[in-house]
């Protein structure tokens, strides 16, 4: 049943071999190009993945440094506006106190100022009371107790004038 037959046997190698070498040049060629190009395509995918993750990462890197250099910046200008504000109040306090030591100032030279008027005044009329009294003592010359009773009248009547 099962004969060997060389010639058989050598033809099928050669139909293998011509099969082979035919399948070789005309489809494994262009698989293999086709597979080729396709991992070629893969490998150029992943190096374009690789890249844009590194853009990523320089990206984010630069976005947390600009963030930080905003915070920093804010931190600045925080801090600069409260100096200036305590500068400014500062400023505004010292013109204050001097408005209110000028205004003190000003209130004790118009004190001064009343008081010379009510001392004038006062002068004035202790000088008036004076004469009035000279004038009646010169009137009437009498004794000790006589000029005593004269002057009680003399300042009675003269508060109960005023």
């Amino acid at each position: 049943m099962l004969d060997f037959d060389i010639w058989t046997i050598l033809f099928s190698v050669i139909n293998i071999l011509v099969l082979f070498f035919f399948l070789k040049k005309f489809l494994f060629g262009r698989v293999n190009a086709i597979l080729e190009k396709r991992a070629q395509m893969v490998q150029a995918d992943l190096d374009q993945a690789k890249q844009n993750a590194a853009e990523a990462e320089q990206l984010k890197g630069d976005y947390e440094e600009t963030l930080r250099n905003a915070k920093q910046e804010a931190k600045e200008i925080i801090m600069t506006a409260q100096q200036n504000a305590h500068v400014q109040s500062g400023e505004i306090t010292a013109q204050a106190q001097q408005q209110a030591d000028t205004m003190l100032k000003e209130a004790q030279k118009e004190i001064e100022r009343e008081r010379q008027r009510t001392l004038e005044g006062v002068q004035g009329e202790i000088a008036d009371l004076a004469l009035a009294a000279a004038s009646k003592l010169m009137e009437k010359q009498l004794d000790d107790e006589t000029n005593r009773e004269l002057v009680n009248a003399f300042l009675s009547e003269e508060g109960a004038g005023e």
